[in-house]
């Protein structure tokens, strides 16, 4: 039997009327609509599933020393060779950087086509906790898996908060 998503419109997505733009142009929900996106981004961020990612994450910093970031790659590549709880951490923590890093994609995704205001993120999503994850750990996961990683998302975000928040990579 095909998953839910595969059986036609649900109760819930019955009242979205969101208009597609010709290419070069931004669609602009309407304010019921947007609503709806920062509901879903909210809840996302305020989700168990981001609790257990950012203890994860946060737990690996803190029991892993200085050279954290590097560990968690050459781990991944060393994964076989690893007591299967050790395999697990690795696994855990991997997944939770990046289900952080993809919930913040997505919320600065959706504000550079013009479904969310940048005050969306500011008022609503993007609380200094939140940002100091995203800078002091994700962004030192991303260096250490490549050098020249896309700055942009982080960028996005520090511009947001007018670099109020502590940036390492700054």
């Amino acid at each position: 039997m095909p998953g839910p998503w595969l059986r036609g419109p649900s109760r819930w997505s019955a009242n979205c009327s969101f208009s597609f733009a010709s290419p070069g142009e931004v669609a602009v929900p309407e304010a019921s609509e947007r609503g709806l996106l920062i509901s879903h981004l909210h809840d996302q961020f305020w989700s168990d599933e981001y609790y257990q990612a950012a203890g994860h994450v946060r737990r690996w910093v803190r029991e892993r020393g200085t050279t954290w970031p590097a560990e968690l790659f050459a781990a991944l590549d060393a994964l076989a060779e690893q007591s299967d709880s050790e395999q697990q951490i690795v696994r855990d923590t991997n997944a939770g950087r990046r289900l952080i890093k993809s919930y913040f994609r997505k919320a600065q995704q959706l504000c550079a086509r013009g479904l969310l205001d940048r005050d969306d993120l500011r008022e609503h999503l993007t609380m200094p906790q939140r940002l100091e994850t995203l800078f002091r750990i994700i962004e030192p996961f991303e260096h250490a898996r490549d050098p020249e990683y896309n700055r942009e998302m982080f960028d996005f975000y520090d511009d947001l908060h007018g670099g109020d928040i502590e940036r390492p990579a700054r």
